[in-house]
């Protein structure tokens, strides 16, 4: 069971929530590709039956006990903590990138990735704690990127670029990328080799911290579901 510590404001906003107990519940998944698709299979073990061949960003569900939102994964964990959605499915490297202040409910077993440093295979880097001066390192991961050197002791300049970071050593960019990678194919493919693995990540059910007071009871309702269905 959770028992957070609460503040004033966040009491007020709690008694605010339980006057409206009866509004939906707002559900923020992934609006592209894999996640998407793995993330309505979830929804459905829930109990919650979408029109999927809907091009909305925001549904309801049959019951209209639930209200849908599609959005970026990057999103996702903003949209949690600041009560945009009451719940949201989205990656752990997400989150920690976010910073996000959610309840982690359930590791769903889908979306099984890793973030790791990668160099060009020709280079002589051979790990992040042998480096030397200050590399430029190209990644959509800043905050764990700068806190993953800082821990080893390193200094990099870090460069935030959206997507295909893979080019940044080829164009001469950075020197080292920090990126998600499932099976390391796609940087076996940009001639890039691996030097550190700096965390594991897959999808997860979060919740946002106020959220789960009012909802408390249909929420674990929810994840023991879940947990049941194969």
């Amino acid at each position: 069971m959770l028992s957070p510590k609460i503040n004033a404001s966040e009491l007020y906003q709690i008694l605010g929530g339980f006057l409206k107990v009866d509004r939906k519940i707002r559900l923020a998944l992934p609006s592209k590709g894999r996640l998407r698709d793995s993330s309505i299979e979830t929804v459905k073990k829930m109990g919650i039956r979408l029109n999927e061949n809907t091009r909305s960003y925001i549904i309801e569900d049959a019951k209209g006990i639930f209200e849908i939102v599609f959005a970026r994964t990057f999103d996702i964990p903003l949209y949690v903590h600041y009560g945009a959605a009451d719940l949201g499915i989205t990656g752990y490297d997400v989150i920690v990138e976010r910073e996000a202040d959610v309840y982690e409910l359930l590791d769903l077993g889908f979306g099984d990735c890793s973030l790791v440093a990668a160099v060009p295979e020709s280079s002589e880097i051979s790990s992040i704690k042998s480096l030397t001066g200050t590399p430029r390192v190209a990644t959509e991961y800043p905050n764990i990127t700068r806190k993953h050197f800082e821990s080893l002791g390193k200094q990099a300049e870090i460069l935030t670029v959206r997507g295909t970071a893979e080019l940044a050593p080829r164009l001469g960019l950075a020197e080292i990328i920090v990126d998600i990678t499932e099976t390391g194919k796609t940087l076996k493919e940009n001639g890039l080799k691996i030097i550190d693995k700096i965390l594991d990540s897959s999808c997860r059910l979060i919740c946002n911290r106020i959220s789960y007071r009012i909802f408390e009871n249909k929420i674990n309702e929810i994840v023991e579901r879940i947990r049941r269905t194969p």
